[in-house]
């Protein structure tokens, strides 16, 4: 099957200035892929839209703030969902009191080291919960071009621009 009979979807990555990053713990319901598990916040791109405008137009809908742009990470393919997903990444330029979680059970901020420990803790549930698995290998690969294009002292006060 070719990508253009995949399903379209978007994620971003909302960071605060690449050192945390907001997630959502996905409902469990069983009618969507990975229930219960940390997820990115997106959906899926509509008829005659493009993946930046859905992806502003998902976190409206999820959680009533999207910043002005984007940065395109990656497209990827994902044949076990029949998924052609686009990532993307911005830097966080509100605080999480101002957001309004409209879709999932909890939203939490986590450190790229907590992130990489593929599961995170619940505060409204008090337990642990995984990460979306293909979640991962994203992070990891977003987070090494992070690294990777910011190691020198220089570079960092340029950080904010990624």
């Amino acid at each position: 099957m070719t990508k253009n009979a995949y399903k379209k979807a978007v994620i971003v990555f909302l960071h605060n200035n690449f050192d945390s990053y907001l997630l959502q713990l996905r409902d469990f319901k069983s009618s969507i892929i990975y229930p219960g598990h940390w997820g990115a916040f997106g959906g899926e791109v509509e008829e005659g839209e493009s993946p930046e405008i859905a992806v502003g137009r998902e976190l409206i809908e999820e959680i009533g703030y999207s910043p002005k742009s984007f940065s395109f990470f990656r497209e990827v393919c994902i044949d076990d969902h029949n998924l052609n997903l686009h990532i993307f990444y911005c830097n966080m330029n509100v605080s999480l009191a101002k957001l309004n979680l409209m879709e999932g059970v909890e939203m939490g901020l986590f450190s790229v080291e907590q992130i990489l420990s593929k599961n995170l803790y619940s505060k409204k549930l008090g337990k642990v919960f995984p990460i979306v698995p293909p979640l991962l290998g994203f992070f990891g690969e977003f987070f090494e071009n992070v690294k990777k294009k910011y190691q020198s002292p220089l570079s960092l006060a340029s950080k904010k621009e990624l």
